[in-house]
């Protein structure tokens, strides 16, 4: 059992009104004296508190407390032994040993034994629930349904807790003149708010509570208490205000003060609003003036309506007492189409203008979160049925090739069956079959207990929305600052005993064959760049093409000239690119191996069947007939792409050249049409063909690591599935609150949105897989684009299909494909995009990752280990943030409207803590924090799990947020950092994880973590992570 010494000796030594009884007792001991052992019988002074049972070294209290007996779990009973006269024992339960006791007359023995059988809390237990019965027999109701708890400490929740609507009224509590505690210190002041709603309720209900303000006799309380919701305000409320004082944070160990009570009738007819109540003590005494103010939120009905079935009020009240109306932000219903489960909290802050400012801190769910892995799964499922068909259309090979496919194919097979039960155990587990919208949804997040369950590990780790709106009630001046927090993109369920994906990625490109002798450029990579320079071509040419077409209709020469040599150059370039060598080499080898087996089968069936007819030589090669080998030679794809183009700028040249008088508009469309549908056609068996070269690469590069190659896939999916989960709900949130700002747009539409994720893994232990995972999965983001597309009645939720282009980069993988995510946008939204987005251009994603270890394990790695790879992911992102800088400052439009500001500077300071070495330099965090904001970017922050260390990051961002944009006041920094972190959002989050609204954090940890990292005491101890 764990106990405060002093605060036991405290107990101990009171006066003697304070215990239940006391007096002198004979106590069997040990006797440990050299001449004198044994056991003997030794006179001590006793005092009985509660279920404490003290004894003292002398024969007063006023002696040191020698020991103490915790009265539970045991049975008090006569010494049948008789041992000494009036004599008895205490037997604990599961405890070998007996303790004996005396006393010296057996009325003393019988009054002991007494008091110690009901000293007990189950034996109070049960005298409640005996007490409880005769006044339920008696009355017909039972006393303790609407009871408040016992344990009015720090934790609990209250009713008010779990609501997901504004209030209708909102009230902040100043109290004035509050007693010093019986030390002579000021009072650490803790407000609990309790109500009835007569006539349906009789008794006390906890509401809420405020803040713990520490050391203060004229406290203001940070945190408002509503009342009420949409649906209107009762105002026959009776509140009850109790006022606490905490003597022990981390246990909550509090006293009563004092308490008021009032209705809101009362605050409603006050001038203002503001209503003054003297604070009355347990001895009925005044300890301080509690002052309340309230206001009525924008969006409530009107007043006089709420009230007209209330009688209190009469008709000259009604219309001529003043009401404090406050505007309240409406983006808690800019989250609802896309959230669920919305957790709020209302605070209010001050300025160094003694300004209030109204914060109002939202949490919520997202509903993306089970909806995308269960899409990202089905088109893995298709990318893998794919690649099972090019590895059967490579047709014959070598015995040896053979049986690398057969294992290539099983593998690819077993996966498909894995991911398929992962698709219907994610619709079982949401609780709603895909085909029946009906159905309600069971969960919209994945609890941190369960980041290691198989069953869910293509599911984001306890995802969550984070929205802070502020309101200065002076100037009327808005923000709104959101962030998106989510446990690290890791396949915890895989563990981290070969260590994450990065670590395993080098391995497997240790098999790579390089690109050339000298060339440090690998095979899959190189062939990764050429497929998708490729299809990039087939793009373009397409379009041009289409021009071309577009054109002769208009019949305008000199534009139909210029399309076509546009249309030249990129034929020209797709033609260089596929003499590339590595392409050349492959369908080299692949040809002649196809030649090898079809020259054996030929002369097999020579001699079983004779001399074959030749008619049976010539076969179709999907340009034009050719004489076995059954598979056009490389060289005259490109020869055959080449002369199409010669054949259709042959006929441009002479349309343009014999024109004379009246154009025929539709003979040149239909003169040029068939040479551009054969280009088209070439084109497009130039691309497929390369892409079957490539899969013959792909298994030659994999076959001797195929378990590698499918273990690094699989991991790798699990992450991707986790990071575009978390992306697609961002993205969302982002759009549906900057799709009125025109410039926001225009940036987006332009350069694409920054993704900036803010990462607190240090690199030891386990936390190194995870971080070696995040650097890939957050790599991987950049081969996402979002099209943004008008919703109809067939186009209404959220679509992924994959495009031609490979994963290249830094971890190239021809096994999977860029995707692009389909979001419908209603009407009026849509109308309002830039009209290249409208017209179905893509939105590019720039994913930045800058991590910083914090906890104990971090001090760990820069002490003992290496943060290398931190480091090196660092100064990557600085490259790319770097970067799309430089591209912002190129945008015209968005130097008008000046939104650059002091982002070079930022970006300075950026690169320069970046290369000073300092411990935990977390400046890096807060540095690309406020540029991500400044560039109107995506802001994540993870964890591991998203719900310790992230929430001491999110509630430190948002007062510094609080501090650089609204000038809080200097004097609250602190207090309003605790106030966050004790009353916000981030305890709920605790709670909907582990079951305890405590951080996972313990008194040793905590000092290895930067000052401002810390929670304050009583939110944190030892809980089950």
């Amino acid at each position: 059992m764990r106990f405060n010494n002093k605060e036991l000796a405290f107990l101990a030594q009171q006066t003697s009104s304070c215990y239940d009884k006391e007096g002198f007792l004979y106590i069997k001991q040990k006797n440990d004296k050299l001449f004198k052992k044994g056991e003997a019988f030794v006179e001590r002074f006793f005092r009985l508190r509660g279920n404490l049972l003290f004894y003292f070294k002398g024969k007063d209290f006023k002696s040191d407390p020698q020991g103490v007996f915790v009265l539970e779990r045991c049975t008090v009973e006569l010494d049948v032994n008789e041992q000494q006269n009036f004599s008895f024992v205490i037997v604990f339960e599961g405890d070998e040993e007996i303790y004996t006791f005396s006393a010296k007359t057996e009325e003393d023995r019988d009054g002991w034994i007494q008091a110690l059988h009901v000293a007990s809390y189950e034996c109070l237990k049960m005298q409640l629930q005996s007490l409880r019965e005769q006044v339920q027999a008696k009355t017909g109701k039972d006393p303790m349904v609407h009871m408040m708890p016992s344990d009015t400490g720090m934790e609990f929740e209250t009713q008010a807790a779990g609501s997901t609507d504004d209030p209708a009224m909102e009230i902040s509590l100043e109290i004035e003149g509050l007693p010093n505690d019986s030390t002579g210190l000021p009072p650490n002041p803790f407000v609990v708010i309790y109500i009835i709603v007569p006539p349906q309720q009789q008794n006390w209900l906890q509401h809420n509570h405020t803040e713990m303000v520490e050391k203060n006799n004229n406290p203001h309380f940070l945190k408002t208490v509503g009342f009420g919701d949409s649906s209107g305000l009762e105002p026959t409320t009776r509140v009850k205000v109790t006022v606490y004082h905490v003597k022990e944070r981390m246990t909550g160990t509090m006293t009563q003060i004092g308490q008021v009570i009032f209705t809101l009738n009362e605050l409603l007819l006050c001038t203002d609003m503001k209503l003054k109540l003297c604070l009355m003590g347990t001895d009925n005494s005044k300890v301080g003036i509690l002052t309340i103010v309230g206001w009525l939120n924008e969006g409530t009905g009107p007043v006089v309506d709420m009230q007209d079935s209330n009688e209190v009020f009469s008709d000259q009240a009604r219309h001529t007492r003043p009401i404090s109306f406050k505007r309240r932000s409406k983006r808690l219903d800019t989250l609802k189409p896309m959230c669920e489960n919305i957790t709020t909290r209302t605070f209010q802050f001050e300025t160094n203008d003694a300004v209030k400012l109204m914060v109002y801190e939202y949490m919520a769910e997202s509903k993306y979160t089970f909806e995308i892995p269960i899409k990202v799964l089905k088109l893995f499922i298709e990318e893998e049925k794919l690649r099972i068909k090019q590895l059967n259309d490579l047709g014959q090979l070598p015995r040896l090739l053979e049986s690398h496919v057969a294992v290539d194919i099983n593998y690819r097979a077993a996966i498909v069956m894995e991911y398929t039960d992962a698709v219907n155990i994610l619709a079982c587990y949401r609780g709603s079959v895909m085909n029946d919208p009906k159905m309600k949804p069971r969960n919209s997040f994945k609890p941190s207990s369960k980041k290691g369950d198989k069953e869910l590990e293509f599911v984001p780790i306890n995802l969550h929305l984070q929205r802070m709106t502020v309101l200065n009630e002076s100037t009327e001046a808005c923000g709104c600052y959101d962030i998106v927090t989510v446990g690290s993109f890791a396949a915890h369920a895989r563990k981290f005993r070969s260590g994450g994906l990065s670590r395993m990625l080098h391995q497997l490109q240790e098999h790579y064959t390089p690109e050339g002798t000298l060339s440090k450029v690998s095979k899959v990579k190189r062939a990764c760049e050429l497929v998708n320079n490729l299809h990039q071509l087939q793009i373009d040419i397409i379009k041009i093409c289409d021009r071309v077409c577009h054109e002769a209709l208009q019949g305008n020469a000199d534009s139909l000239t210029i399309a076509t040599s546009e249309l030249a150059e990129k034929v020209k370039e797709l033609v260089l690119d596929c003499a590339s060598p590595i392409l050349q080499s492959t369908a080299n080898k692949l040809a002649d191996i196809h030649e090898e087996f079809e020259a054996l089968a030929e002369e097999k069936a020579k001699l079983k069947q004779g001399e074959k007819s030749p008619e049976n030589d010539w076969k179709w090669t999907g340009s034009c007939f050719v004489k076995s080998p059954t598979v056009e030679p490389w060289d005259m794809t490109r020869v055959n792409t080449e002369a199409a183009l010669v054949c259709l700028t042959s006929m441009v040249e002479d349309l343009v050249q014999n024109k004379s008088g009246t154009m025929d508009r539709p003979k040149w469309l239909g003169d040029i049409s068939p040479a551009v549908i054969k280009l088209k056609s070439f084109v497009e068996i130039v691309c497929q063909k390369a892409t079957h070269f490539m899969s013959f690469l792909d298994l030659m590069e994999h076959k001797d690591s195929l378990k590698l190659m499918h273990t690094i896939k699989c991991r790798r999916d699990v992450a991707f599935s986790h990071a575009l989960t978390t992306l697609v709900t961002g993205f969302m949130l982002h759009m549906n609150s900057y799709v009125d700002n025109a410039a926001i747009m225009d940036q987006i539409c332009n350069i694409g949105v920054l993704l900036e994720m803010e990462g607190l893994l240090s690199c030891h232990s386990d936390e190194v897989g995870m971080l070696e995972d995040m650097v890939v999965a957050m790599d991987d983001l950049s081969t996402v684009t979002f099209k943004l597309v008008h919703e109809t009645a067939q186009k209404n939720s959220i679509e992924l299909t994959t495009k031609s282009f490979k994963k290249a980069g830094l971890y190239p993988d021809l096994n999977r494909h860029h995707i692009c995510v389909e979001i419908p946008m209603k009407k009026q939204h849509f109308e309002k995009l830039p009209q290249k987005l409208q017209s179905g251009s893509e939105v590019k994603v720039i994913p930045v990752f800058f991590n910083v270890g914090i906890n104990e394990q971090a001090t760990l790695a820069e002490k003992f280990g290496s943060t290398g790879l931190q480091d090196k992911s660092n100064e990557e992102s600085l490259g790319r943030l770097h970067r799309y800088v430089e591209a912002l400052e190129e945008v015209s439009t968005i130097k008008e409207h000046k939104v650059v500001g002091t982002i070079p500077e930022l970006m300075q300071q950026l690169r320069y803590n970046m290369y000073t070495k300092k411990s935990k330099n977390v400046e890096i965090l807060h540095l690309a924090a406020e540029l991500c904001r400044k560039l109107h970017g995506i802001r994540m922050t993870c964890c591991k799990s998203a719900k310790d260390r992230t929430a001491m990051s999110v509630t430190l961002e948002q007062v510094q947020i609080l501090q650089r944009d609204h000038d809080l006041a200097s004097h609250v920094f602190s207090h309003s950092l605790d106030c966050f972190r004790s009353e916000g959002v981030r305890r709920e989050n605790t709670f909907k994880n582990i079951g305890s609204r405590k951080y996972a954090f313990n008194s040793l940890q905590l000092l290895s973590f930067p000052k401002q990292y810390r929670p304050p005491n009583g939110t944190y101890g030892n809980v089950q992570n």
